[in-house]
Parts: C-alpha cells; sequence; structure tokens
C-alpha cells in the first residue's frame, strides 16, 4: 500500500535490475512493450521538472515498465500536464526508478476527464467491484451517469487507444500492450482491431464481481467492459476467484463458450486467457527501507509512546476497507475484556482519499464519529484507546509495520492489499496478522494469519484477542511463514510469470 494506494513504503523501492531485464528481452524477443495506465509513472513539479509517482501500483508498474523498458501511455489529468503534451510533443523523458521512461500522454479535456474518472469510474466501477453499493438504494442510473459513460468513459478509453495505437505503430516490432486496471477496459478492443498482429494484456487491480452484481450496470456497459477486455490475449488478475468469476461472467453474461480447465474464453475466432498474478513488493528495497535511519527515527518516536499492546492498521479512508467495523470490533474488545484497558492501544494511522467524493467525505466523518466514541466511553487521563493520526508518511507507515503486535487488515474485499505483505515482511516483533479472508492476498496468506469474515464484527473482536494473547511459538511460526511465502512470491517472480505466461500462450500458443 503507498498509503495513497496501497504500499507505504513504495517510493523507496528499486528496479528488478539488468537480470530481469536480461530474462524479459530472452523470453519475449523482438517485441515493443507498451504500458498504459491512467496515471503517469512521474508527475509534474510545480518548480519544473518531475516527481517520481507515488503508490503501490504506480510502484509496480515502474518495477514492470523498468524490466520491459516499455514506453508508458497514460492520460493527462489536470492542466499541467495537459500543458506539458502540448508543448513537448511525442514523447517526454521522465524518472522511472533508476532509469528513465518516455512517456506519452492522451489529452482528454478537463470535463472529459471528470466524467470518466470522477462520475464513473469512482465511484460506479469502483463501487460495484468491492461490492459497496447498497443495492436497495444505489446506484441510481440517471443521465448523469449515463453521461459520463458516453462523453467520458468510452471518450478517454478511445484517446488512450488511439495514443497506443499511434506508438505502436511507430515502434521497431511487434507491440506488446500492457494495459492496467479499471479505467481503461475498452482499450484493448479498440487497439486490437487497429493492430489485429499486436500482443495484448490487461492486468486488473481490484476484485472481479459475480456475474450477478455486474448486472448493476445496465447492459451495454456491462458488454463493452466485457467486450473490451475480451481484445486482449491474456487477461490478469490478482487471484483464481477472480479468474472464476470473470469466466462465469463471460458463460453466463455474455453466453460465450468458456473453457474452465484451460480458463480460457473463445471469442471472435480467438482464444482469451485468464489467469492470475498476484501482485508483490521489491523485498530487498523495502527491507533496506526498513533499516534506513528516517525509519529508525520514527521507531524511536513510537517507542516514547507505546503501550504494552500495539493494534495497528495502514490505510486509506475507502469504504472498501471496512476502517469502521475494525473499531466496532476493537470497542467490543475493550467490553469483552476489561483487563486490556490501559495494556493495549489501537493505532489507525490513515490517509484520506477521496474527499471531494461525498461518500468518501462522510466515511472519513464517520471513522472520526467512532474513534472519538470510543476514546470517550473507555478512556482515563493516562491511557487513549484510540491514537487515530491522518496524513501521509512512508517511514512512519513502515515503524508501525515492524512494531505492531497485531495488524488488522479486514477489507470489504480488495484486490490484493499490499500492506499484509509489507507487514509481514519487516514485522521484528512477531507480531500476527488479522486479515480478511475477501482480500485477495488471503489466498497466498492463509495458512499464517487469523483469517476473518470482515462483516462479523463479533469474529474480528476474538481474533484481536487471540492475536494479543497468543504464544511466542506460535507467533514466530505464523511470522516467519508469512515472511517466507512474501520472499518467494516477490514483485521480480510477478513479472516473470506474465512474462512466460505471454510466451507460452501468445507467441507461442497451442490452440486446441
Amino acid at each position: 500500500m503507498s498509503i495513497a494506494e496501497e504500499a507505504p513504503v513504495s517510493a523507496e523501492r528499486g528496479s528488478p535490475g539488468s537480470a530481469m531485464r536480461a530474462y524479459v528481452k530472452r523470453t519475449l524477443p523482438d517485441i515493443s512493450p507498451i504500458l498504459v495506465c491512467n496515471r503517469a509513472p512521474s508527475e509534474p513539479r510545480p518548480e519544473g521538472g518531475f516527481k517520481r509517482g507515488a503508490g503501490g501500483v504506480i510502484t509496480a508498474l515502474l518495477t514492470l515498465a523498468e524490466a520491459t523498458e516499455a514506453d508508458w501511455v497514460a492520460c493527462a489529468r489536470n492542466e499541467e500536464e495537459r500543458q506539458i503534451a502540448a508543448t513537448q510533443g511525442a514523447a517526454v523523458t521522465v524518472p522511472l526508478l533508476n532509469s528513465t521512461g518516455r512517456l506519452h500522454y492522451a489529452t482528454p479535456t478537463k470535463e472529459q476527464y471528470e466524467l470518466y474518472y470522477g462520475v464513473f469510474a469512482n465511484p460506479v466501477l469502483w463501487f460495484i467491484q468491492h461490492y459497496l453499493w447498497d443495492l436497495g438504494n444505489e446506484p441510481v442510473i440517471d443521465d448523469r451517469i449515463h453521461q459520463a459513460w458516453e462523453e467520458g468513459y468510452i471518450e478517454v478509453n478511445r484517446l488512450m487507444a488511439e495514443k497506443v495505437i499511434e506508438v505502436a505503430r511507430a515502434a521497431p516490432s511487434r507491440p506488446l500492450v500492457m494495459v492496467h486496471d479499471y479505467q481503461l477496459y475498452l482499450v484493448p478492443r479498440l487497439v486490437r482491431t487497429a493492430l489485429p498482429s499486436a500482443m495484448i494484456q490487461h492486468f486488473v487491480h481490484v476484485p472481479w464481481p459475480t456475474p450477478q452484481y455486474w448486472k448493476v450496470l445496465p447492459k451495454q456497459m456491462r458488454d463493452a467492459i466485457l467486450e473490451g477486455l475480451l481484445g486482449c490475449d491474456v487477461v490478469g488478475f490478482q487471484s483464481s476467484l477472480d479468474v472464476r468469476n470473470f469466466l462465469l461472467t463471460c458463460e453466463e453474461n455474455a453466453g460465450l463458450q468458456v473453457d474452465e480447465r484451460e480458463r480460457a474464453v473463445f471469442y471472435g475466432g480467438r482464444v482469451v486467457y485468464a489467469r492470475h498474478y498476484p501482485i508483490s513488493i521489491d523485498v530487498s528495497t523495502t527491507a533496506r527501507l526498513a533499516g534506513s535511519r528516517g525509519v529508525k527515527r520514527q521507531e524511536r518516536e513510537l517507542a516514547s509512546w507505546r503501550p504494552q499492546k500495539l493494534i495497528a492498521r495502514i490505510d486509506r479512508t475507502d469504504p472498501s476497507k471496512n476502517i469502521v467495523r475494525g473499531f466496532i470490533a476493537y470497542d467490543k474488545l475493550l467490553r469483552y475484556h476489561p483487563e486490556l484497558r490501559g495494556q493495549v492501544q489501537f493505532w489507525a494511522f490513515l490517509q484520506p482519499s477521496r474527499q471531494d467524493v461525498a461518500v468518501y467525505s462522510r466515511y472519513l466523518r464517520q471513522i472520526r464519529q467512532i474513534v472519538g466514541r470510543i476514546n470517550s466511553d473507555f478512556g482515563t487521563e493516562t491511557w487513549q484507546p484510540v491514537r487515530l493520526e491522518i496524513g501521509e508518511s512512508e517511514r512512519k507507515a513502515v515503524a508501525s509495520l515492524k512494531n505492531y503486535d497485531v495488524l488488522l487488515v479486514n477489507p470489504v474485499y480488495d484486490g490484493l492489499n499490499l500492506v499484509v505483505k509489507e507487514g509481514a515482511l519487516v514485522n521484528a516483533t512477531n507480531g500476527v496478522i488479522v486479515l480478511s479472508e475477501n482480500a485477495g492476498a488471503h489466498e497466498e496468506l492463509h495458512d499464517f494469519v487469523l483469517s476473518i469474515n470482515p462483516f462479523d464484527v463479533e469474529a474480528t473482536a476474538a481474533a484481536l484477542y487471540v492475536g494479543l494473547m497468543m504464544g511466542a511459538v506460535e507467533k514466530r511460526r505464523l511470522n516467519e511463514g508469512a515472511r517466507e511465502v512474501v520472499r518467494a512470491n516477490d514483485i521480480t517472480r510477478w513479472i516473470s510469470r506474465q512474462v512466460q505466461d505471454l510466451r507460452d500462450l501468445v507467441m507461442s500458443p497451442v490452440r486446441t
């Protein structure tokens, strides 16, 4: 999580190095990679030049861009980026992790971008893909949503595809187009139509819901999204459940022929493969950050107030993160186990998310209200049950991850959740992770965490208690097991598995 997306340690991670680049070139020879994402890898500084982008998704893509030496196509999201696109022409040189890259902007108008991103992608698609709608009341698909689809989402996807096609046609070899996330579902089909021989992959970073839940969207919208993705050769997801839901969606909502054993869809005379590649972190660079002077300074500050037992969470204030239910569970813990009062503190270090969207600002108010109530009900002159901090500091976040006794990660649904992996890697206190079974990371880590149903606050309270009171031997077993899973499945494995599948399924396919 960076606190901005999903990885607090993101900004200081390194690149996969020359060995990974050599592997990619050897495995996928004679291709010209193009990485396509809503956001650019770097953002303009007010004083000129660029600063590297933050956030878990962007950091993973920076690593991927360096490994593949890809051109990057992004949306010009604001006036500064539109001005750069207008004045600097074709490709802009921007910093990546340990090198530079070529950035190409698509330039929607301010109004188009707001409809595409602020009205349709967020919150409509985000809420669908995280099962967040109160379907008895929301959403109301009115003329504003239809306008956002027609004049925003479709138009920005078209502009992005046009820019990809332009870059691909200028490339010296067969293009490999790697599209990322829920904002750009229509791009693969548009590119496929113009460039039939291109290799195209789309990676979906968020959960893929059931076919029934997709029916929240009008048929023409959900069909276009599915057909857009079926322009790919390979569609990547975070978990095997997402793959199954995607195949079911193709079968039930679109009536397509699906091969469950091969995890493939037959569409338009082509085979489209669905695979899961759980995203991960750069282990060595994350570990170096955890040992840095800045993090140690934050740890000394933490030690000045740390209680005997520390529950921690690092999150954005997004309703999908389920923060309020986590506090309800903690309230129950204090009521059921009064002996813990004065001994435990819940430190929530949160970044406000999308405060221009009413439901998000309302959710932050709910967080503040329940924290205030818990502190009022249980607090004393010498002890505060909840320490709530709203802000951004990757070093403070890492200090928290190094020192928790229990890390609470209880999202309603999550594509993956990198906080869990970072906590498992850097924790130095044999801390225990309480993890939602609906987080994508649960598939990899379920043997080494305390699993919970995120809606069951009684079970969450019980898991918090078990984690706090667990014996040293069992805590060490869970801690070491989770750490080994993360080390074995790092960011280079995330990249190499995708590269292998592109080689095996697309460059040398066995058609049946």
